[in-house]
């Protein structure tokens, strides 16, 4: 019933029917699954956190204009994700069984070109 998702690094809800067509008993076990993935989310934040202050202490040390951006887009990239994980935190699959929609960073880096 659930999915990874590799860019966000958690697994996240993938029902095969809405959620409110299943069983008492497989919503229940749903849900309390995805309590647990939930209860992980803030970890995970911290580890995409981590990445951007290392990220940006590269910056300040780096002279190379391409090499700035490339940082820049990766902070960019990884500030995304942490609002996404921030809004799957929100998610109960009762009210919400699909993902929220979003627009990665790349697709932002897209429409900009």
């Amino acid at each position: 019933m659930f999915r990874h998702d590799p860019r966000l690094g958690i697994d996240l809800p993938d029902f095969p029917v809405p959620f409110e067509e299943m069983s008492a008993a497989e919503q229940e076990d749903i849900l309390v699954q995805w309590e647990s993935i939930r209860a992980r989310i803030p970890e995970q934040i911290m580890r995409f956190e981590r990445i951007i202050e290392d990220l940006l202490e590269a910056v300040h040390s780096e002279e190379d204009w391409d090499v700035i951006a490339a940082h820049f887009a990766d902070i960019s990239d990884y500030a995304s994700r942490i609002n996404e994980l921030n809004m799957w935190r929100r998610v109960d699959p009762s009210l919400h069984p699909h993902p929220p929609e979003t627009v990665h960073s790349s697709e932002h880096r897209d429409r900009e070109k």
